[in-house]
């Protein structure tokens, strides 16, 4: 695209896997003219924002030519112009200058966007504040989605674009026009999570005025801005509006505190006098009154982990609101510290969230980090997260979980299916249990069965599985179960917390209903899914089972058992009885953990499992 006017709007972008810096399909800009010796303010290890009020652009005939000059010398990165009178003339700047893409407003004294296009991507645009036209003097403010990348460095941010009332007669607009961007600033930061964020424009007004007299003061004195201006504001060298009785800084780039630390490694601001190489009467007759502002940041490259796994997905709880109880857990089977800042979460359906703390966001090798959407552990459930997102949710049937690379390389993903292949609890966590290079395989998930918090089912911020325990799997409908492990809390719900309910069922001569499962007996257990289910408890290596006259449903031990090796001292199993069930009746010849197994006796009597390793 060259070319855009504010509307309806949908735009479909593709993200670049392998990326050189500088871009190897960088646009060559061959300037129209060369009358001045401008130098370039590019570079390709860094982001460069300048903000150019045109003054009623264009001021003559030769205004197109003369500013695409200044731009083409320059080369910065993203530019904000204000004060476009004629948009035909913009659209013939835009067609002159094809490495560049722009967009602007429909309304009047329109607001301009232009940004080189090897290296910034247009992700979508507004205007703002329809409800405020009088404050913002009806120039509705121009917002931009913005993702900067070069090689491996990216920054994703919004930049608006401001016009604010000029005079004293607009002191009271312009100070309420800042309440309302300040307000905005702080919702965005606090409910949709996005940090950084850049305001640039033509402000009409100094930053070093007294709090009284001062119009931009809600902005100034916010916590969550700053403007990149202050270390050269009050002094006339960098003024951006110089030739007036009002002279002095007025156009300004401010940024939120997402931006922070970028500025305080590196951050660059300076008044680009430009009329300095065309001579001042040049420069106010054919392009402007303002001088353009410049910020300048360098940014480093996000490193690409390795070993950083999706290994559990509480994705339906229980105990508390989805709202409150979602989260997953990443692990690093890695050799080094993996870094999650800067990488994206998103699933195929929109939800999207760029990870952003100050400091990091830091796993060790062998260590589990908790992600989710509350973090207050009297309201989720009693989970303690090490990160708390926001615009991403995880649907109770189907979902992805993407780990993204903010270049677009995808780090690790599942994608959940309804029961299908993966399990799906509810009131349980999704487990990896297999290898973990294998996340992707269904069959290699389980639900939990160790309790946490408020009840729900999961290992949070710990290895899925205890010092002891089994895997078992378990198929859709009626399975003859046992009990491979001992366990604190034997309720069927607890050990099986994915069963149905009202559905246990022991054999002593009779059915009978259960609650608790316990060793040495086989039930019948009725499951809505096929999944694997991990038991946690300490291994058994020994069991003696009472066996009455008759068929008698029981399970083995920790370790498959071989039928053969059942001490039956007073020889009362019936040979070639055991019979396991998995759809039909199958005749085995050994006790696997975790199944309940049919055998008959002709006596009642005692016989033993006894597992040695030699």
């Amino acid at each position: 695209m060259n070319k855009h006017f504010i509307g309806p709007l949908i735009l479909f972008w593709g993200f670049v896997f392998t990326q050189t810096c500088p871009p190897q399909d960088t646009v060559l800009i061959v300037p129209t003219q060369n009358l001045w010796n401008i130098p370039t303010e590019n570079s390709w290890d860094g982001l460069e924002v300048m903000t150019w009020n045109v003054k009623q652009f264009p001021l003559s005939n030769n205004t197109v030519s003369y500013l695409n000059e200044v731009l083409t010398d320059l080369l910065p990165d993203v530019v904000v112009f204000q004060e476009i009178n004629d948009l035909s003339s913009f659209q013939d700047l835009s067609s002159a200058i094809t490495a560049y893409d722009f967009i602007n407003t429909n309304y009047g004294y329109n607001l301009g966007l232009a940004v080189r296009s090897d290296c910034i991507t247009i992700l979508d645009y507004e205007t703002l504040f329809p409800n405020n036209g009088y404050e913002f003097a009806y120039r509705y403010p121009l917002k931009a989605e913005l993702r900067w990348s070069c090689g491996d460095a990216v920054l994703e941010f919004q930049l608006i674009n401001i016009h604010l009332k000029a005079y004293d007669d607009g002191w009271q607009r312009r100070f309420d026009s800042c309440e309302i961007l300040r307000n905005y600033i702080q919702y965005q930061i606090e409910n949709v999570g996005q940090t950084n964020i850049i305001v640039a424009g033509d402000f009409n007004d100094e930053i070093d005025d007294p709090e009284g007299s001062n119009s931009l003061w809600p902005l100034v004195s916010d916590p969550n801005s700053y403007f990149t201006t202050t270390p050269i504001a009050g002094n006339s060298y960098y003024d951006s509006y110089p030739w007036s009785n009002y002279a002095g800084l007025l156009d300004h780039i401010l940024i939120s505190s997402g931006l922070f630390d970028e500025n305080d490694l590196s951050g660059e601001i300076e008044t680009l006098r430009i009329d300095d190489y065309m001579g001042s009467s040049t420069y106010q007759n054919h392009i402007s009154d303002h001088r353009p502002v410049e910020w300048k940041i360098w940014l480093e490259a996000i490193d690409i982990p390795e070993g950083l796994v999706i290994n559990e997905v509480m994705q339906n709880p229980s105990a508390v609101p989805d709202i409150y109880g979602e989260w997953f857990e990443l692990t690093n089977i890695g050799n080094t510290v993996i870094n999650i800042n800067g990488l994206v979460l998103k699933d195929n359906n929109g939800d999207y969230h760029s990870v952003v703390s100050d400091g990091g966001v830091l796993i060790l090798p062998g260590e589990f980090l908790v992600l989710g959407r509350e973090g207050d552990v009297n309201l989720n459930g009693g989970v303690e997260l090490n990160y708390v997102y926001n615009n991403f949710n995880l649907g109770n049937t189907w979902d992805q979980i993407i780990i993204q690379h903010p270049t677009g390389l995808i780090i690790d993903e599942i994608s959940y299916d309804n029961g299908e292949t993966f399990p799906d609890p509810t009131g349980a966590s999704m487990m990896l249990v297999g290898p973990p290079e294998d996340n992707e395989l269904g069959e290699n998930w389980a639900s939990s069965s160790q309790s946490y918090g408020d009840g729900d089912f999961g290992t949070p911020g710990s290895s899925n599985f205890s010092d002891d325990g089994l895997m078992v799997t378990v198929s859709d409908g009626w399975n003859l179960i046992g009990l491979p492990v001992m366990v604190e809390d034997p309720h069927y719900q607890s050990v099986f917390p994915s069963s149905v309910s009202g559905t246990l069922y022991g054999y002593n001569g009779v059915y009978t209903e259960e609650e608790n499962v316990m060793n040495g007996h086989g039930y019948w257990l009725r499951f809505s899914e096929t999944e694997n289910l991990f038991i946690a408890g300490q291994e058994i290596n020994t069991l003696y089972i009472l066996l009455l006259e008759g068929w008698n449903l029981i399970t083995g031990i920790s370790q498959e058992f071989s039928v053969e090796d059942i001490e039956d001292p007073e020889g009362i199993i019936i040979l070639d009885t055991f019979y396991e069930f998995d759809g039909t009746y199958t005749n085995v010849s050994s006790l696997e953990p975790g199944k309940g197994c049919w055998v008959k006796a002709n006596l009642s009597g005692t016989i033993a499992l006894t597992f040695s390793v030699y």
